[in-house]
């Protein structure tokens, strides 16, 4: 109870500790797209969208047992790259916060109902491509009216060496920082 009698009680959610976990997270969620970007590759290879660094903080957030946290970095991060780093551009981060978000509430689902498991990004990630084909399907100025199809196919593909990466983060956590209860 507050020392002032018309002071109101603190939501839950405002805390010390989550400002603190949100800002880790965030911290991290900068970190890990720079170092992927520090490796010495082509130009062209983009390394961000085949390793998906941006998914990290929030999966190990979800992962030890901090999903609310993790949803806010999952908004957050992708326009906090775009302020610091001008990438991704403004389309290309509002279609990221709806994909991290999809993808953090459902491994945070499933981390609820069947636990940990190794393959929980996976699912993850296909439900959070599938609501961003969604929404660039309604708002095609998204993807810069490429073909949705063309545009869903590659990105999905090019992916698949940073779900690799996702799959290894759980089994690293499970092995070696077990989480909390969700």
């Amino acid at each position: 109870m507050s020392a002032h009698p018309t002071a109101r009680p603190t939501p839950g959610f405002l805390t010390l500790s989550t400002a603190r976990e949100v800002g880790i997270l965030l911290a991290l969620s900068l970190l890990f797209p720079f170092l992927i970007h520090l490796i010495p590759v082509p130009e062209d290879a983009r390394l961000g969208q085949r390793l998906l660094p941006i998914f990290y903080a929030p999966l190990l957030g979800v992962l030890w047992g901090r999903s609310r946290s993790a949803a806010v970095v999952a908004v957050l991060a992708p326009w906090l790259n775009w302020l610091l780093t001008q990438h991704p551009s403004p389309p290309s981060a509002t279609l990221m916060s709806v994909e991290l978000l999809a993808f953090t509430f459902t491994v945070a689902t499933l981390r609820a109902r069947v636990g940990l498991r190794w393959w929980i990004s996976l699912p993850a990630y296909v439900i959070g491509r599938a609501a961003t084909i969604i929404l660039a399907a309604l708002i095609p100025a998204l993807i810069h009216q490429r073909s949705l199809l063309d545009w869903a196919a590659t990105s999905t593909v090019q992916a698949f060496p940073g779900l690799a990466v996702l799959v290894l983060l759980t089994l690293l956590v499970q092995r070696f920082y077990p989480p909390t209860p969700a």
